[in-house]
């Protein structure tokens, strides 16, 4: 398992102990290690978090230029919302073997800005 996500779930463990959070599934674990393997051309690696309900999402933040969130839920879609340069998105793609081009566009919008 990649290191930043075996952190994320060791730290989510601590945190959901006794609070009722939702463990990821297996087809969880699986989008996110195929999203950060086609993520590791990333000049900069996220902030990869496991969420309350199981999600995993993966962060960029650029201040002042703005922030990029892609999550998974093991159901073969790539969620992703951001706030770059004032301008606001919000969509989901269908998540295979290669990364959505939406999510590449706003990957490469965040970058200049914040790399």
């Amino acid at each position: 398992m990649a290191p930043l996500l075996q952190t994320a779930l060791d730290e989510a463990a601590a945190l959901g102990a006794g609070r009722g959070w939702a463990a990821p599934d297996a087809a969880t674990l699986a989008e996110a290690e195929r999203l950060l393997a086609l993520l590791a051309q990333d000049v900069r690696q996220p902030q990869v978090l496991v969420e309350p309900d199981g999600r995993i999402s993966f962060e960029w933040d650029a201040a002042p230029a703005g922030w990029l969130q892609l999550s998974v839920s093991g159901r073969g879609q790539l969620q992703h919302s951001a706030v770059i340069e004032g301008d606001e998105y919000g969509q989901a793609e269908s998540f295979g073997d290669t990364l959505p081009d939406w999510a590449r566009t706003l990957l490469g919008r965040l970058r200049p800005a914040g790399h």
